[in-house]
């Protein structure tokens, strides 16, 4: 992993661009999540982990992310945040995802949007769904919100790359109480385009 990253970071320094203003921007990313699961889930999820012939897979996103300059070096907008923890073995599979749609905003740090360190602060609806082979339960919509901060590099007149570490915490409940109520964590590593 850290040769890759490396050589993602050296293409990127050897093609910096500077970047044109756009009236509007888009933002989607990926990347890989550590979360923290409420009550005893985190001991038994890694117990599950550890049986034979069940692979884990833990993914981060962020999607249909739409912003508008606030001003030379500042965003508002939208965007739908989450991620994916999916269990598969050959007999069956479990899934629990993580979604929140929130306002967002990224403060950049260098001369242009896009460019430099940056911050981002989402807050907005929560919502977690816990899926397997026969059941599938989703909480209902609570209160969710993500602070991150990263580094920007423009690649070309109208592409940037974001290079980004978020926690997040979504507070939700589960009807008639059946999975528990409280916080779900994470936190996220992400490589994502600003266009």
């Amino acid at each position: 992993m850290k040769k890759y990253l490396l050589w993602l970071l050296l293409c990127i320094s050897s093609s910096i661009a500077y970047a044109d203003e756009e009236d509007w921007y888009t933002y989607w990313a990926i990347g890989t999540v550590n979360h923290d699961y409420p009550g005893g889930l985190n001991p038994e999820l890694d117990s599950l982990e550890a049986l034979p012939g069940v692979d884990r897979t833990e993914t981060a996103f962020d999607m249909f992310g739409f912003y508008w300059p606030q001003s030379e070096n500042s965003l508002l907008g939208f965007v739908i945040s989450g991620s994916v923890d999916r269990f598969e073995s050959r007999f069956s599979e479990l899934q629990i995802t993580q979604n929140l749609l929130g306002i967002s905003g990224m403060r950049f740090f260098g001369s242009e949007i896009g460019d430099g360190f940056f911050v981002r602060v989402d807050a907005g609806l929560a919502q977690v769904t816990l899926e397997d082979s026969f059941l599938t339960v989703t909480s209902e919509r609570g209160f969710g919100y993500l602070l991150g901060v990263g580094y920007a590099f423009p690649v070309s007149n109208e592409s940037r790359i974001l290079v980004g570490v978020s926690f997040s915490d979504k507070q939700v409940n589960f009807p008639n109480g059946r999975v528990g109520n409280s916080n779900w964590k994470s936190t996220t590593f992400t490589v994502g385009g600003l266009w």
